[in-house]
């Protein structure tokens, strides 16, 4: 921080130190005298114009009683009558603009008393504010003859009222100091730079001085400076006679990139070929493009798309190309400049560009329940006669599809066969040419069944088949039959071959009685919630369920046994198991034990309100050792642009499990209940 003080006044001594009346001086009755001697600042001589007037003070009121246009003419002693008084001395010509006329002024109040000399002093400071344009030496190195600089009293440059003489100024073609006196009113100067460089062209620079303080130094360097390479370095530094300021104003003529023949500030289209001019003041050290946040060097590598043409070693010419697009996808683009020279000049200019392209696949964009994908490009050439879409899964073997336009340059094409669980390359062919990058996706996995491993179970008041703490998902009728101190179905350490995990879900039937009352309860496992009516059941099949795909079938490991019904009326023979699946639209199904007209039947899904989709596995067959069982899922057409809230999942070993009806004998072991997609 530059560090000037300086004492801008000059001082006027009116009489000397002593009050004793001098034997000379002639006084009238009610009278006093001033002794006025006069000390000159320095730099301030006698023949600069002084004034100097005596005011009587009349209440509010100041009546000039004595006034001196010379300093020869100011007696030594000046008689006066009693009271107050004020001094006011102005040296110099006050003029709004000049070179060297310099305006100081001061005042101050004293006091006559009668038969005494009264000494006062009047501290008369600078009214100007000096500007000081200083011109470095390598300016003039670096710049073409004809530079200058304007200092106006006003708010902005305005060249034609400064030559008629409306707007006062000075004008500097070399260093100088020029001396200002603000009107009323006005508080502001406005600088005004205009030179050439040979290469960088016209340089202009302007600002404006606010807030401009009487006996203020502002100091406008120019320079070309070694301690900021590359920049013009424009200084206004504020220097008072009590108070410090800098104010320091850069101008940078940092290097530039200018279009060839377009303007670089518009939106340019990634299908047309543009040249950018790249100039600076100094040798050309950094030449870089930036997109997509990859920097790539354009001096020391080769760039696809990109042609970099060298005029000497401070400028080049720039050609992006069509073909530079084909790294990034479709959409606004900023291509951004970055471009230094070797006395540190400066440059990072961004380039906005709409880019012909594919755009990126959201999550909102395909749908793996329908097997859709909307695919969205961004076409820029208003002539184009046909948009596709590619989009393959190994990168040998596309699939083409025509894409509509939907306005403002976007184009849309829908898939039928997208997937979970797959990668998905796809592209923008306009008019039989690819354009932009080739973007990919991967599909998520399929959403599984919580606890489908069977690895999670608890016990509460009965056992439960989730984790302590978790949302349940799956139930059984253990409930009901823990009236009777008996479990239907609980976790097993008999695993299927294989398995990770280290547990099972056991499900057996069995007659439940309290006091010699009881009724036939079937092992069961099944998705939903469980209430007692009496000594009756009141299940309700379904949960809600997150579907991110569409499941083809639903997998199982099984071992049962099926035995001989040796309770309940309604059927004979062997027992029959049964795993069943239902997607639904939300719908839940609720099977009351005491009214067969709930019951839930396999042979009425096809058609049962809320059915998206049903498989179900059952009969009389035995599986004595763990074997791998598949549920197909059938899909109802009429279901088709339904979307899925819930499912139900359901195995038990007695199948009339309902009717109360079954084998003692039955038993299940199920476990890793899988879907697939």
């Amino acid at each position: 921080m530059k560090k000037i003080f300086a004492i801008l006044s000059v001082v006027l001594v009116l009489a000397s130190c002593s009050k004793d009346i001098d034997p000379v001086v002639e006084m009238a009755s009610s009278e006093g005298a001033a002794r006025f001697g006069v000390a000159l600042q320095q730099g301030v001589t006698a023949d600069d114009t002084v004034v100097l007037k005596i005011y009587k003070v009349e209440g509010e009121e100041l009546q000039l009683v004595r006034r001196y246009d010379n300093l020869a003419d100011v007696p030594e002693y000046l008689s006066l009558l009693k009271g107050d008084y004020v001094a006011k001395v102005q040296v110099g010509e006050k003029q709004i603009v000049s070179y060297d006329k310099k305006y100081y002024a001061g005042e101050q109040s004293f006091t006559i008393t009668e038969g005494a000399v009264a000494t006062v002093t009047v501290d008369c400071k600078l009214q100007s504010s000096i500007v000081v344009v200083n011109y470095d030496a390598t300016v003039a190195e670096k710049l073409s003859e004809g530079y200058f600089t304007t200092v106006a009293v006003a708010e902005s440059y305005d060249a034609d009222a400064i030559a008629t003489g409306d707007v006062h100024s000075l004008r500097f073609e070399e260093s100088g100091e020029g001396y200002f006196i603000l009107p009323a009113q006005q508080t502001s100067l406005f600088w005004h730079f205009e030179g050439t460089h040979p290469v960088e062209g016209d340089i202009m620079k302007e600002a404006i001085i606010e807030n401009v303080k009487p006996a203020a130094k502002y100091t406008i360097t120019l320079k070309y400076s070694k301690d900021a390479p590359g920049n013009l370095v424009f200084e206004a530094i504020v220097d008072e006679s009590i108070e410090e300021i800098d104010d320091v104003l850069i101008f940078s003529p940092d290097p530039t990139v200018m279009g060839d023949g377009f303007s670089e500030k518009e939106l340019q289209l990634s299908t047309n070929a543009r040249t950018y001019n790249v100039a600076s003041l100094a040798n050309i050290s950094t030449l870089s493009i930036e997109m997509d946040g990859e920097t790539l060097d354009l001096l020391n590598a080769t760039v696809e798309g990109v042609n970099v043409q060298k005029v000497d070693d401070m400028s080049y010419k720039v050609t992006i190309s069509p073909l530079f697009f084909n790294r990034t996808s479709g959409g606004s683009r900023e291509v951004i400049f970055h471009v230094m020279d070797v006395d540190g000049g400066k440059l990072n200019k961004a380039i906005n560009y709409n880019v012909q392209g594919i755009m990126p696949l959201s999550s909102d964009s395909y749908s793996l329940w329908f097997g859709t994908a909307t695919f969205t490009a961004n076409v820029v050439d208003s002539a184009a006669t046909s948009v596709k879409v590619a989009y393959s899964t190994d990168g040998a073997t596309w699939t083409e599809i025509d894409a509509t336009s939907a306005g403002n340059g976007i184009y849309t094409a829908s898939s039928a066969d997208f997937t979970c669980e797959k990668s998905y390359s796809y592209k923008l062919i306009v008019d039989g040419v690819e354009y932009g990058e080739s973007l990919s996706i991967t599909t998520p996995v399929g959403t599984q069944l919580p606890n489908g491993d069977m690895e999670r179970w608890h016990k509460a008041s009965w056992v439960l088949p989730y984790g302590s703490g978790d949302a349940p998902f799956w139930l059984t009728g253990n409930e009901g039959a823990n009236m009777a101190n008996a479990t239907l179905t609980q976790s097993s350490t008999d695993v299927r071959p294989g398995s990770t995990g280290t547990y099972s879900a056991h499900l057996k039937s069995q007659k439940a009685s309290v006091a010699g009352i009881g009724k036939f309860a079937a092992g069961n496992l099944f998705t939903g919630t469980f209430a007692m009516n009496g000594l009756d059941g009141i299940v309700t099949f379904g949960r809600d369920f997150a579907f991110t795909a569409k499941p083809k079938s639903l997998t199982f490991w099984i071992k049962n046994n099926e035995g001989t019904i040796d309770e309940g009326s309604h059927a004979s023979g062997t027992d029959i198991m049964t795993a069943m699946v239902i997607i639904t639209d939300g719908t839940t199904y609720s099977v009351n034990t005491k009214d067969t007209s709930t019951f839930l039947k396999m042979e009425d899904l096809a058609t049962r309100d809320g059915v998206i989709a049903y498989g179900y596995i059952t009969g009389s067959h035995q599986h004595p050792e763990w074997t791998e069982k598949t549920i197909e899922l059938i899909y109802r057409e009429d279901m088709k642009e339904v979307k899925p809230k819930k499912i139900v999942v359901s195995f038990t070993p007695s199948g009339y499990g309902d009717y109360f009806c079954g084998s003692t004998s039955s038993w299940m072991y199920i476990d890793d209940i899988v879907l697939n997609y």
